[in-house]
């Protein structure tokens, strides 16, 4: 049976992938994949992004714990840990595709699938740029791309793509403002009649919690054990109230590295979907020969497709 939302609708289930342009997971790869998520009745795609990989990182990866599979009260760490500091889970050789382009492909290859950014680090990008290359995605993927957005952790990518890790926040919270200035600017761009994508705040920082509710339509907080979202939603709560935001026009994706059995799938779904969420992203890092059968038994479970 699919999970219920506290606003009575059906928790919707998005999946969190990398695809990074190896020939095995490569162009008909994606739109393979994209299609089997689709026919299992996920509701998306979501991509992280990193500009560059490094192979060690003295910046800690801010997410190493995930929920437990058997108790998503507790967590349990999944990530390698190098000298007291937390790594992300990355292969040797990892690199990852182009959001946009991607979210051009993957809807190109579907009719319903959504795709979202998870997250894009907002503070390397200009911002009037970004909201040209948001009116393309959202033009040729007939509005199905939702854009998460993130200040980024390592500041070994940060400063060598040239911009100040410092100031990363601020400048993240500056450009979110503006490009929607932008956005609703005719005498910019006059051609703009189609509403700004979902943009959702990734992580759970007390300032990231401000964004979300001040500023953006949704926050996607990562890799949070039960009681971690019951607080940092209460938190989220109040600064919409005090900003006289409407809760019905917000979303909150809990996002989550999942590992374990997948029949554990519904308690931690449900456990989420009662605390406040509206959908529920899962990261099964998943493989090229059984990634079907995955979806497949991930779907079952969960109960999306018939």
């Amino acid at each position: 049976m699919v999970a219920l939302t506290l606003k009575g609708e059906p928790v919707q289930i998005g999946l969190v992938d990398l695809f990074d342009g190896t020939p095995e997971r490569g162009p008909e790869f994606i739109q393979a994949y994209a299609k089997t998520a689709e026919d299992r009745g996920f509701a998306g795609i979501w991509l992280p992004e990193h500009i560059l990989f490094f192979d060690h990182y003295a910046s800690a990866y801010p997410y190493p714990a995930a929920p437990s599979a058997t108790d998503p009260t507790t967590a349990e760490v999944h990530n390698k840990v190098v000298d007291g500091t937390a790594q992300v889970e990355a292969s040797a050789d990892q690199g990852l595709l182009d959001l946009f382009q991607t979210a051009v492909y993957v809807c190109d290859a579907t009719t319903t699938l959504r795709f979202g950014s998870s997250v894009m680090l907002l503070p390397l990008r200009n911002p009037k740029v970004i909201a040209r290359e948001l009116m393309t995605v959202s033009e040729l993927t007939d509005d199905r791309f939702d854009l998460g957005v993130g200040v980024g952790w390592s500041s070994e990518e940060l400063e060598a793509c040239g911009t100040d890790f410092t100031t990363r926040g601020r400048r993240c919270e500056e450009m979110m403002i503006e490009m929607q200035k932008l956005w609703s600017d005719e005498a910019v761009y006059p051609a703009a009649s189609r509403p700004f994508p979902r943009m959702l705040v990734g992580g759970h920082s007390p300032a990231a919690i401000r964004r979300a509710a001040q500023v953006a339509t949704g926050w996607y907080p990562w890799n949070l054990t039960l009681p971690e979202f019951a607080h940092h939603y209460a938190t989220y709560r109040r600064h919409l109230e005090a900003g006289s935001r409407e809760v019905g026009e917000q979303k909150v994706i809990a996002g989550l590295r999942f590992s374990g059995d997948l029949e554990a799938l519904p308690a931690i779904v449900n456990g989420y979907a009662r605390l406040g969420a509206d959908a529920v992203n899962i990261s099964l890092r998943t493989d090229t020969a059984t990634y079907a059968d995955t979806l497949s038994a991930a779907s079952r479970v969960l109960g999306l497709a018939a």
